[in-house]
């Protein structure tokens, strides 16, 4: 029996999975938890071989969650479930070192395949996810690229929460001269005119 445990903070959602995984005669649903800060607060003694996990939840995201765990206990596989189909995301989720990839959108099939693959020791990423990877390393190789560090990704997203400068500096332990350094640069490499037109470069490019 596989026990399972499932992370997201939208209650519908969290308990539906549940039920479905529930039919499955080889899996065994053990928890289910609102935020990724109470799963780690109940991690260490939790007996569990994988993890569903949400990406964006309040107080601490799957990813980050992600990490934090496998620091304790990286005996258990991760499995991120998720509205996002962005390779941002999901390179970030890699380099978190999940075993695996679903969307929301994913078949009750899909998802106990994914739980039966990663516990036979083969990462799952669904044919979704590996094909925006793929097309993410093509879109690289356009003339018209605009490849971002991780710092202006950073102040990007928190361009979109609408953040001004200062708020941005505080945010990241930053002083606001080199925030709007930042911004300045994310202007000048995006072509965008102000912040309205930032946003709009974050959305179209999957980055928030």
């Amino acid at each position: 029996m596989i026990k399972v445990a499932i992370v997201d903070d939208h209650k519908l959602f969290r308990q539906g999975l549940g039920v479905i995984l529930a039919g499955k005669d080889e899996i065994q649903v053990v928890e289910k938890y609102e935020s990724a800060i109470e799963l780690l607060k109940y991690l260490q003694h939790l007996e569990v071989d994988v993890i569903l996990m949400d990406i964006d939840m309040p107080d601490l995201d799957g990813i980050s969650a992600t990490k934090e765990l496998l620091k304790v206990r990286p005996d258990i596989k991760v499995i991120i479930l998720s509205m996002h189909l962005n390779s941002l995301k999901i390179q970030e989720a890699v380099a978190a070192k999940v075993k695996g990839y679903l969307l929301k959108t994913s078949s009750d099939v899909e998802v106990a395949e994914a739980i039966d693959s990663v516990m036979n020791g083969v990462d799952y990423f669904a044919k979704e996810a590996q094909a925006e990877l793929i097309d993410s390393y093509r879109r690289k190789e356009d003339p018209d690229y605009v490849e971002l560090t991780k710092r202006e990704i950073d102040i990007l997203k928190l361009v979109c929460e609408e953040l001004n400068s200062q708020e941005i500096a505080d945010k990241l332990f930053i002083s606001k001269h080199t925030a709007e350094t930042h911004r300045r640069n994310l202007l000048g490499k995006t072509g965008c005119k102000n912040s309205v037109g930032l946003v709009k470069y974050a959305i179209d490019h999957g980055y928030c």
